[in-house]
Order: structure tokens, then C-alpha cells, then sequence
């Protein structure tokens, strides 16, 4: 399936981009949202020294952003969303993606501001297996189970702040601050 969509999109790209009425303004499509997308209000709740919540709300659903404190000494934060109610591996597709990634973004943006965490890792959920059916034909839907990683790592690589590094880290996506601070010493 991959090799039609690149012989398709070789073709647009060797026929339809040459056109002046094109040029450079079609090899320039993001197929990523960026964060213009305004974010939901969402709340802060200090729960403890090592455990901080967000709540937002969208039309639908309540959702909680969880980040724990998973090396006090290292900085290391470890942060996880879903439905309030649900599990962080609930998998919601509801049609308002790029809205709820624009406000973790800014949650993120919001919790780096207050901790200054050295690093933090997120876990995006994946697809379970019965989400794979089409409901309407019955038929198995052909997905990539680190569709939603991906889409996730993109978006954030593109709109996240420039003192943080981004990078994949096993199931991970790491945010590791370039210059860090209150690392031991040995």
C-alpha cells in the first residue's frame, strides 16, 4: 500500500507542482496539524510533591493529564491523559485530535514553565486489536499500530519549544531539556 502512495504522490509531484499556478506552495503541505488549533482551558491541580493533574473538557469527554515524578534526583517526570473514568489507553477518535493535542502541547508548555523537569516521557496509547474492525463492513481495517506515536512524535517535533529536544525512546516519546540542572554528580 505504501509503494502506490509513493508512486502517486512521485507522480503529483513530477506533473502537478511544475504547474506555475502551484510551484513550491505544494511541496510545502504539512500533513501535520500545527498548534493554531486553539487549545481547550484546562485546569492545574498540585496533588503532591511528585504528582501534578491538568482537567480539560472538550465537547464529549473529560479528560485528566497525569505527570508523576518518577526520579526526584534526575528530574525525570513521566506524564499520561485520557478520559476521566477511563484508562490512559482508551482510545477516544472523536473527530477533535489536533484541539486536544494543541492543549496538551500547552499543558506541556504550562507544566516545563512551573518544574523545569530534565526530562519528561510520554506513552502515546495504541489501537488494540478490536479497534481494527470496521463496524460498518465487518472487515479488518488495515492499521498501523504506531499510527498514533507517530502522529503524536510529528506534532510535537513541529510546535514544541526549543529548549527541550525531542526523540523516541522505545514506546516512548522523550522531551529532554538541552541544558539541565540538579543532576547528581559522581
Amino acid at each position: 500500500m505504501s509503494d502506490i502512495k509513493s508512486i502517486i504522490n512521485e507522480e503529483i509531484m513530477t506533473t502537478v507542482a511544475n504547474y506555475p499556478q502551484f510551484g513550491d506552495r505544494l511541496r510545502s503541505i504539512s500533513e501535520v496539524g500545527d498548534a493554531s488549533v486553539p487549545a481547550y482551558p484546562f485546569k492545574f491541580e498540585n496533588t503532591s510533591f511528585n504528582e501534578v493533574n491538568y482537567y480539560f473538557d472538550t465537547e464529549e469527554d473529560e479528560y485528566i493529564v497525569m505527570v508523576n515524578n518518577v526520579d526526584v534526583h534526575a528530574g525525570v517526570w513521566e506524564m499520561q491523559f485520557g478520559t476521566v473514568g477511563g484508562t490512559p489507553d482508551d482510545v477516544v477518535d472523536k473527530g477533535n485530535m489536533y484541539q486536544v493535542l494543541s492543549t496538551i502541547l500547552e499543558i506541556t508548555n504550562d507544566f516545563i514553565d512551573r518544574f523545569r523537569p530534565n526530562i519528561l516521557r510520554f506513552k502515546p496509547s495504541k489501537k488494540k486489536e478490536e479497534d481494527k474492525y470496521n463496524e460498518k463492513t465487518g472487515r479488518k481495517k488495515n492499521v498501523d499500530p504506531n499510527q498514533r506515536f507517530n502522529l503524536y512524535m510529528e506534532f510535537i517535533k513541529k510546535n514544541m519549544r526549543q529548549d527541550y529536544s525531542i526523540s523516541k525512546y522505545g514506546d516512548y516519546i522523550v522531551f529532554e531539556r538541552k541544558i539541565k540542572s540538579n543532576v547528581p554528580k559522581i
